[in-house]
């Protein structure tokens, strides 16, 4: 369980710096009051950027955490032929985790499921954080400035 709660820790941080990063990058190339398409163009663009690469992050960390750490697995549900999962699944995993959509078609079992709640409650927050960013763009206002 430590070795989950660590990993989850440094994701958390990693993947926070990240997000902080692309949507400070992002801010020094909008100026909503003069380009309002183009800055939300930019905006988008840097979150989607940011988002696949913190869930890329977290689906290589449940990888290296199944397969060389052994602190749990995913189990598919659609298949009992044994078949091993990919990272494809992974990162398919990750993906829906972060957007908190859930679809059961995979079920972390072990100390995955403490990882995978961590990764779910901190893509909504960074969901929430992106959110609020483009809405200050829509806004009129320039996110960041003092």
């Amino acid at each position: 369980m430590i070795v989950a709660i660590v990993l989850a820790a440094i994701l958390i941080a990693v993947c926070t710096a990240i997000h902080y990063g692309a949507l400070r990058f992002a801010s020094q190339f909008v100026t909503p009051s003069r380009h309002p398409g183009h800055c939300l163009a930019v905006a988008v663009a840097a979150i989607v950027l940011a988002h696949t690469s913190e869930a890329l992050l977290y689906a290589a960390a449940f990888w290296v955490a199944a397969q060389d750490l052994h602190v749990g697995d995913l189990v598919s549900s659609a298949s009992n032929d044994g078949t091993p999962l990919t990272f494809m699944d992974y990162f398919y995993f990750s993906l829906v985790n972060f957007t908190t959509l859930g679809r059961g078609d995979l079920t972390p079992a072990g100390h995955f499921r403490f990882l995978t709640a961590m990764e779910a409650f901190h893509g909504f927050l960074l969901i929430t954080a992106s959110g609020a960013f483009v809405l200050q763009i829509m806004g009129g206002k320039k996110p960041f400035a003092s």
